[in-house]
């Protein structure tokens, strides 16, 4: 049977290649979710609390023979109690036998291929010689998604916003800080919002925010980004389209556009728009994909 491991959060963190090269994993993991080439059911969630849940999302990985599940719990009331709004770990077995092999705890996963996967739809959907980013929420996914920013474009501006104004200080070296979100938005090349998950958000960022070629990345659902503002846009996709059909018989998503394709399939047939929004829900293959690699440098 061997020994099964448990990684925390500071090893992963040490094991996780470089942010390039976690954009480079997740566009080879969307890539193959629209090849057909893993196996995804959807999130089966449980929830405790208002506006908590708790999700099991397992991937199978033909191409790396990579099977693994995330058991993953997002409280936004814990930040409050002192504690980290996401919490939760991932298993990875052995394909071959089903064998448990290791225990990986999932924040640092959660943070990174969060990021990774927005770098992926910048690389592809921002406009050349975008400078300018604004991101709405600097907790640590702000943090995270500013960092993969500056790896992307070393000398961009990055603007910030947060309801804890401390925060938006915080969220990384050069951040001009705003007072109001639709400040940070304006003019940006790149928005994103990362907020709270809720059932009943305020969604704020409408229609009249969205300007001809900026790129909306709202991976906090619908907490900023409103239903006309995704429907303005003339690209809309989703990093699995029927995850978001499901998020949308939920309560999330109301009132928003059919998603045009998935963010793999808009990579494999080259599609974009002068204004593109992407909602990246969030999927187990990526996690799989990301606990692989770590592994794989242990």
């Amino acid at each position: 049977m061997g020994v099964l491991r448990f990684v925390d959060r500071e090893t992963v963190a040490r094991l996780l290649p470089p942010v390039d090269e976690q954009i480079r994993i997740a566009e080879r993991v969307f890539r193959s979710l629209a090849r057909g080439d893993v196996e995804l059911p959807p999130k089966v969630g449980v929830h405790p609390r208002a506006d908590a849940f708790l999700h099991a999302m397992p991937a199978y990985l033909r191409d790396l023979d990579v099977v693994a599940m995330k058991w993953v719990a997002g409280y936004p009331e814990n930040p409050s109690r002192g504690l980290p709004y996401i919490n939760g770990v991932i298993v990875v077995n052995d394909a071959a036998t089903g064998v448990p092999l290791a225990v990986l705890e999932a924040a640092e996963i959660t943070a990174a291929r969060t990021a990774a996967a927005s770098g992926v739809c910048v690389e592809a959907f921002a406009r050349e010689g975008w400078h300018v980013a604004a991101v709405l929420g600097c907790g640590e996914q702000g943090r995270y998604h500013a960092r993969m920013l500056r790896t992307l474009e070393p000398t961009c501006e990055i603007r910030g916003y947060d309801l804890v104004p401390e925060r938006a200080t915080e969220l990384c070296e050069g951040v001009r800080v705003f007072d109001h979100p639709r400040a940070a938005v304006a003019g940006a090349d790149v928005v994103i919002t990362a907020g709270p998950i809720v059932v009943d958000p305020p969604s704020p960022l409408d229609a009249s925010w969205v300007e001809h070629g900026v790129l909306l990345l709202p991976i906090d659902f619908d907490f900023y980004v409103s239903a006309d503002a995704a429907a303005r846009c003339d690209l809309f996709v989703t990093d699995e389209v029927s995850q978001y059909e499901a998020y949308r018989e939920h309560g999330y998503f109301k009132f928003w556009p059919d998603a045009h394709a998935s963010l793999g399939e808009a990579l494999e047939r080259g599609l974009g728009g002068s204004c593109v929004a992407c909602a990246n829900l969030g999927v187990g293959a990526l996690d799989a994909a990301f606990a692989h690699a770590v592994l794989s440098r242990t």
